[in-house]
């Protein structure tokens, strides 16, 4: 994986694993886009001509050609080599990554990749207000505020690396699944690790319905 900016050494730099982070909203929307997103969905299995990607999708290749350049701008596939067909020659193209993930605001360099977060006082402060707006008070919101930071800190910290260290080639996964994988690998975590355990016992307890 790598994060796409506006330069691929500096994506280079960041790579992982075969991670793409995607933190541009404009690359985002690029690749979002349902033909473009088909277009890397058959990347992903193998590398493909303009003329195969046409044929595979039922589109003529001048459309094809126009998603294509625009996915090669935004970081999201490249050149592979060339072949000739009928003694024309084509492009190969193939995906930068096996997989995108797309994250809306810059990591720092020592963020993993975009499943880690930063639990800062501000963001910390939001999710219990969004938590009182959908019906659980807080008590005591000042106290239960830097509880609940220090709490998910370790937790992003230590999850997150887990995830990276066991993610490789052998696994297909797309980025929501990765969202889930991480969401149970908390649970988990905070089930058998007694004293994050009760931390976290306290937190719930300061929400009332």
């Amino acid at each position: 994986m790598y994060i796409y900016k506006d330069v691929d050494d500096e994506c280079e730099q960041k790579m992982s694993k075969d991670i793409c982070l995607i933190e541009d909203p404009a690359a985002m929307k690029v690749g979002l886009e349902g033909t473009r997103n088909q277009i890397l969905e058959l990347l992903r299995v193998k590398e493909m001509t303009i003329s195969q990607i046409a044929e595979a999708l039922s589109k003529d290749q001048s459309t094809i050609y126009r998603h294509v350049k625009k996915l090669e701008n935004a970081g999201f596939i490249e050149v592979k080599g060339d072949r000739k067909k009928h003694h024309i020659p084509e492009k190969i193209y193939g995906r930068k990554a096996k997989w995108f993930l797309l994250t809306p605001e810059p990591l720092g360099d020592e963020t993993p990749f975009a499943l880690g977060m930063d639990w800062n006082e501000e963001r910390t402060k939001i999710c219990i207000e969004v938590l009182e707006k959908m019906g659980f008070r807080c008590v005591k919101k000042e106290e239960v505020a830097e509880k609940l930071k220090e709490l998910l800190e370790d937790l992003e910290s230590e999850v997150t690396q887990n995830m990276i260290d066991s993610l490789d080639e052998s696994v297909d996964i797309d980025f929501f699944s990765l969202l889930h994988v991480k969401f149970l690998a908390e649970i988990l975590k905070l089930k058998h690790d007694e004293e994050l355990n009760e931390e976290f016992k306290e937190i719930i307890n300061a929400f009332k319905m």
